[in-house]
């Protein structure tokens, strides 16, 4: 290789200037068989380019495109979600979508704490806000932030089902570590895990010790639940209430078909 290095013609320059860096004298190609003019300083700055670019691709991949990357979900259709799609047909749920998006761009402040629960029975668009908060966050924010949606029953669901594998990416560490170190998450349909239980009334312990390790890693989460904050207390060990309910102070909203208003729920 060195030898054939040393053999190249040195290149030779030209009387012509490049059109863009006008002071910049054009070279012929030293490469046999390659007779074009090329202009050093557009090399270089393609070469710069091409480096930012490869560096804005990895900076995307640990922010905005993991959302669509590394999110947990069943249901593809949710990633269509978002507040100009959100169909409203009263008063209440015209009051939900303008407060989420009052909360939305809280969260765009990475500095902004405190998480968010939404509570109600199936059915009544708390995933939809949900998503389309999270989307307008990872779509808006600047700098950019690292957004992700975790079905949380589809979660316990691919850990469980690869205890024994040796090597996935479904470990429980390797779960909560990712889950944690995200900006803002959404944790979707909290509580329908217990709801595979025999008697229906509390978590496993496993299910509690998974999220209680995923909570206490975080304080910016937006929590959907088809529990009450009471049903919630009957369900989790009084310490992941607490975490769930962190800095929740009205930003925890009951979604219910058959009220006229929305209502705000104190845990």
């Amino acid at each position: 290789m060195k030898n054939l290095v040393s053999s190249l013609p040195t290149p030779k320059k030209l009387e012509e200037f490049c059109s863009i860096h006008q002071t910049t004298r054009l070279i012929k190609g030293v490469i046999p068989g390659h007779k074009d003019k090329v202009c050093p300083a557009c090399v270089e700055e393609a070469r710069r380019n091409t480096n930012e670019r490869e560096i804005e691709k990895f900076r995307n991949r640990r922010t905005y495109n993991r959302l669509y990357v590394d999110s947990v979900l069943t249901d593809e259709d949710v990633l269509e979600c978002s507040f100009d799609n959100f169909e409203v047909t009263n008063a209440a749920q015209n009051e939900q979508l303008n407060r989420m998006k009052q909360i939305a761009n809280l969260y765009l402040d990475k500095n902004f704490k405190g998480n968010t629960v939404l509570s109600g029975k199936a059915g009544t668009g708390k995933t939809h806000l949900a998503y389309s908060l999270l989307r307008y966050v990872n779509e808006n924010a600047n700098p950019k932030q690292s957004c992700l949606f975790i079905d949380f029953n589809e979660l316990v669901s691919k850990i469980k089902g690869n205890f024994k594998s040796t090597s996935t990416i479904w470990k429980e560490e390797t779960m909560i570590e990712q889950i944690g170190n995200a900006d803002l998450v959404v944790l979707d349909d909290l509580g329908s895990e217990s709801s595979f239980k025999g008697d229906n009334n509390e978590s496993s312990d496993w299910n509690q010790r998974l999220l209680f390790n995923i909570l206490n890693r975080r304080n910016r989460t937006i929590i959907t639940s088809n529990l009450s904050g009471k049903e919630m207390k009957e369900i989790y060990n009084p310490k992941i209430v607490s975490r769930i309910s962190k800095g929740t102070k009205d930003k925890s909203i009951v979604f219910d078909k058959k009220l006229k208003d929305y209502r705000s729920e104190q845990f």
